[in-house]
């Protein structure tokens, strides 16, 4: 799955100021440049926010979890590679599964359809809006479309691993084990937020210092801004 063209500095800082206007789900989207980003698998768009946050996180996926038994923060962490490489390409187009002398016609689901399924109120309900969406033709008709849940969301992790990333953990505090869910698109919103805000406190020392403005601060690239930087004190 190839990405939309990079955002430059510019463009990011002028992304992370519209996306703070928007739902949180909504913001890691305008990270990427492409227009279609709600309207792919939802791995191949943690996929390309994986590619695009970790420039900004030296390759490296960290985050904190809570542990579910007692006070415990426990840390997690991999590199991009790691997980890029343990999730070939998601299955684009629709795909089928044998169920019970039915066959399933399905697609892969994507951002909007999580944020529509979200309106439902509650859990349940959200699983069998996200099934509706998801089931293209089902032959014979299945009565009680809930039974499929299971055998769908099988299918569906086994044909794009990064949709939903399962972590399991040990508490190093209390030796309880639990499987936590790994929120990508917003750890790669988190690291655009602590990058903008790196680029606009170095806007800030050098307006001050030179009187420039922040898009000719932005105009000097990483390593021009850097070497200025040194010369302030």
């Amino acid at each position: 799955m190839t990405g939309g063209r990079r955002l430059t500095e510019a463009e990011l800082v002028s992304a992370w100021d519209h996306a703070l206007d928007r739902p949180a789900v909504d913001r890691p989207l305008l990270l990427l440049d492409r227009p279609d980003a709600d309207r792919l698998p939802v791995g191949a768009v943690a996929a390309l926010l994986l590619r695009t946050a970790g420039d900004w996180t030296g390759g490296r996926v960290e985050t904190i979890m809570d542990c579910p038994a007692c006070p415990e923060r426990l840390e997690v962490g991999f590199t991009v590679a790691e997980l890029l490489a343990a999730a070939p390409e998601p299955v684009t187009g629709t795909f089928t599964l044998d169920w019970r002398g039915h066959r399933l016609t399905l697609r892969l689901p994507t951002p909007a359809d999580l944020a529509e399924a979200a309106r439902a109120g509650d859990p349940a309900a959200a699983e069998r809006r996200l099934l509706q969406a998801c089931l293209v033709a089902a032959e014979p008709p299945v009565a009680e479309p809930a039974e499929l849940l299971p055998a769908v969301s099988a299918a569906m992790a086994e044909r794009d691993p990064l949709g939903v990333v399962a972590v399991a953990l040990t508490c190093p505090a209390c030796g309880t084990g639990a499987e936590a869910l790994l929120d990508l698109p917003g750890w790669a919103w988190q690291a655009a937020d602590a990058r903008v805000r790196r680029l606009l406190g170095e806007v800030h020392r050098l307006a001050r210092a030179y009187g420039w403005s922040e898009a000719e601060v932005l105009g000097l690239g990483p390593h021009r801004r850097a070497a200025y930087l040194e010369q302030v004190p």
